[in-house]
């Protein structure tokens, strides 16, 4: 098993390599520690204000040149102590990766050998009163292979997940992936919001007995609701240290996952997510 975790400079950082160091340890993975540097990102912050004549002035080549240089070195030193935290917790098959690209398109590339990727939940030039879906998490998700872990700001480790469960979905992702063993066999709660139809019930008893099968402990409960007002509730009740969500629903979720409804889940959901 190998993991990439995605290391910035975000309020985040501490909590991905936390995670990182907790799941590595539970499943003797080896660890891959990516740093990105984006020349166009760097650039694009660089344009100075429009002049009289119209024109847009970008500061000088040897500018943006020794501005990289210096986000590169202290990606390099961010890789080192990440490594080094990584090493003193007992996890010591570790990788560093200092990439230069566009952001998105390097996280993806940077998981194609990869089991799982680590993240923060927004990246390190978000806007904290907004508290959106960071628009690189949205595009690794959807261009990644593998589920991908939404790290909150603080660390603690994940001993119950909540996975909610669409009937009318034709597959389940996030259920796969949690009885494939990706993770530690913590119990799961199953949940529907909406109608208690058979369905529904018949649903969360297939999923219940495939996560049974591979060594989970399950509970299930159907409520009616809104997703996005009742999973964060059950989150908070039900004491749960880890949202599992398929990235991609059908029916009513369709349109939400990876949307409105992920991104308000992120938000208001104050343990990890993981993206599957």
């Amino acid at each position: 098993m190998k993991i990439v975790a995605f290391v910035d400079s975000s309020l985040y950082a501490h909590s991905v390599i936390d995670h990182t160091i907790w799941l590595a340890l539970e499943r003797r993975a080896s660890v891959e520690l990516v740093h990105i540097v984006s020349p166009n990102e760097v650039a694009a912050s660089n344009i100075a204000p429009i002049h009289p004549g119209g024109a847009v002035l970008l500061e000088r080549d040897d500018t943006l040149n020794a501005k990289l240089a210096e986000l590169e070195r202290q990606g390099r030193e961010r890789l080192e102590q990440a490594h080094r935290a990584l090493n003193q917790a007992g996890v010591n098959d570790v990788q560093v990766r200092l990439c230069e690209g566009h952001t998105a398109q390097t996280m993806v590339q940077a998981t194609q050998s990869a089991s799982i990727a680590i993240v923060g939940k927004r990246g390190e030039h978000a806007d904290l009163a907004r508290l959106p879906l960071g628009a690189n998490l949205e595009r690794l998700v959807r261009g990644s292979k593998v589920p991908v872990l939404a790290v909150s700001r603080s660390f603690r480790p994940i001993r119950r997940t909540l996975a909610p469960v669409d009937p009318e979905a034709a597959t389940a992702p996030a259920l796969d992936v949690l009885a494939g063993g990706l993770l530690p066999a913590t119990p799961i709660e199953l949940l529907h919001v909406g109608d208690a139809s058979e369905a529904a019930r018949v649903r969360l008893d297939q999923a219940a007995a495939k996560l049974e099968a591979a060594g989970f402990a399950t509970s299930a409960r159907i409520e009616a609701g809104t997703p996005n007002v009742v999973i964060p509730q059950r989150v908070v009740l039900d004491d749960i240290d880890m949202l599992a969500v398929t990235a991609f629903g059908s029916s009513r979720l369709k349109s939400m996952l990876l949307g409105s409804l992920t991104s308000e889940l992120l938000r208001a959901c104050q343990v990890p997510v993981l993206l599957c």
